[in-house]
């Protein structure tokens, strides 16, 4: 069950990060539009987290998607797709307890819904690419 909750969870994480990013809420707003139902400690905790390393963590994730987003600047990037990118980069290199495969499929779960017709495969080839280079990335951005 919290497996299932947990991806319920991401992508509540990413409408946050969405609102935060499109709209200029505050997380407290942005959680009051996105989560419609009660939620446990549990998930209320591995939100916040997400959410919040995400923010905490965003100029460095940030410049690693930058890095890989060939021909496109990050501001330049759809907001649907920007988020994804920002939450699956969080996981990638601040989440030791999910493991790589999840936070990419999940992110391409996540731009198949909320994406263009465009978005599934460009996450997949970005997160697929940070991934392979993670090791040099983490000394490059001092992970």
């Amino acid at each position: 069950m919290l497996h299932l909750s947990r991806k319920l969870a991401r992508e509540w994480c990413f409408k946050i990060l969405f609102a935060i990013d499109a709209g200029g809420n505050s997380f407290d707003e942005a959680m009051k539009i996105t989560v419609n139902r009660p939620i446990n400690d549990d998930i209320r905790e591995f939100m916040v987290k997400e959410v919040n390393g995400v923010l905490e963590k965003k100029e460095c994730i940030d410049g690693i998607i930058d890095e890989y987003c060939v021909d496109w600047k990050l501001e330049r990037l759809n907001i649907a797709d920007r988020n994804i990118l920002r939450l699956a980069v969080y996981e990638i290199f601040f989440s030791d307890d999910i493991p790589l495969s999840v936070s990419i499929n999940e992110a391409v779960e996540i731009a198949k819904k909320y994406g263009d017709e465009k978005s599934p495969k460009f996450i997949n080839g970005v997160l697929g690419a940070i991934v392979r280079d993670r090791e040099k990335l983490q000394h490059r951005f001092s992970i």
